[in-house]
């Protein structure tokens, strides 16, 4: 039950602490100040998870299986071999949400409160505004049915894209060798630095959270020479008070 949120804490304390040595831009010296509010993020919408998004996940979760629901469940498949299907299927659907999130105007009013963040790390995986967990939760149900997915084969993406999360996001500084060959199956630190960056045709592409293979495949891949040259952000937002947490609650309704 705990699992996940110990996952996520260690993952957070280890990467935090590496990108502090190992940093891929240097010079940063407000590192605690940028990341409270995204702390306060974090903490927020684990409370709004807890209260509204976990319990209807559960029930939808224990309804598609006590059908069984969804197409893995139409025929037989050893459990590993599920676990894989299960896993890319749910990747595919992360990633056609995420572009959607940058084609709707709608859902880009919330999802703009993520890419504010003017000085990108680890933290900015926490910096996600309560509307688009929300909106995200509950867009995702008829999904998990459809597939036919487990609440643990849930529980288990989620930590596995947490993760992901916390570490493409990071100020990380790794050889470009070990960035290229890590991109050929991840999103890795450089690719998601270019989908971070001010300028909008860049902001449009790498979107995928997990595996690297549906940017390249749907043409949204997208990579830039040297990353320490992308400027993180929007054209909009960019004054402090909207890299605090009034001013980044309120994005989405400005």
């Amino acid at each position: 039950m705990y699992t996940k949120p110990y996952s996520i804490f260690a993952a957070l304390i280890i990467i935090f602490t590496l990108e502090g040595v190992f940093p891929h831009r240097s010079g940063r010296r407000q590192r605690i100040t940028h990341a409270v509010p995204h702390v306060l993020t974090a903490l927020i919408n684990g409370v709004l998870t807890k209260l509204f998004v976990a319990g209807v996940t559960l029930q939808v979760t224990a309804w598609a299986a006590a059908r069984p629901a969804g197409i893995m469940n139409l025929f037989e498949v050893p459990g590993p071999l599920r676990a894989v299907i299960v896993f890319v299927l749910f990747d595919i659907w992360m990633y056609l949400w995420h572009r959607a999130n940058h084609r709707s105007a709608f859902l880009w009013r919330f999802h703009r409160a993520h890419h504010a963040d003017t000085e990108m790390d680890s933290t900015t995986a926490l910096r996600f505004h309560p509307g688009e967990l929300v909106l995200s939760a509950f867009a995702r149900l008829p999904v998990i049915v459809f597939i036919g997915m487990s609440f643990y084969e849930l529980a288990f993406f989620e930590i596995m894209l947490n993760i992901s999360t916390l570490f493409h996001h990071s100020n990380l500084g790794i050889p470009k060798s070990w960035d290229r060959m890590l991109r050929v199956v991840i999103v890795t630190p450089d690719m998601h630095r270019v989908h971070h960056s001010i300028e909008r045709f860049e902001t449009d592409s790498n979107f995928t959270s997990l595996l690297s293979v549906w940017d390249r495949l749907s043409r949204t891949f997208r990579m830039r020479g040297d990353t320490r040259t992308v400027v993180f952000g929007l054209p909009v937002f960019r004054e402090v008070y909207y890299q605090r947490i009034r001013g980044f609650l309120i994005t989405p309704f400005v």
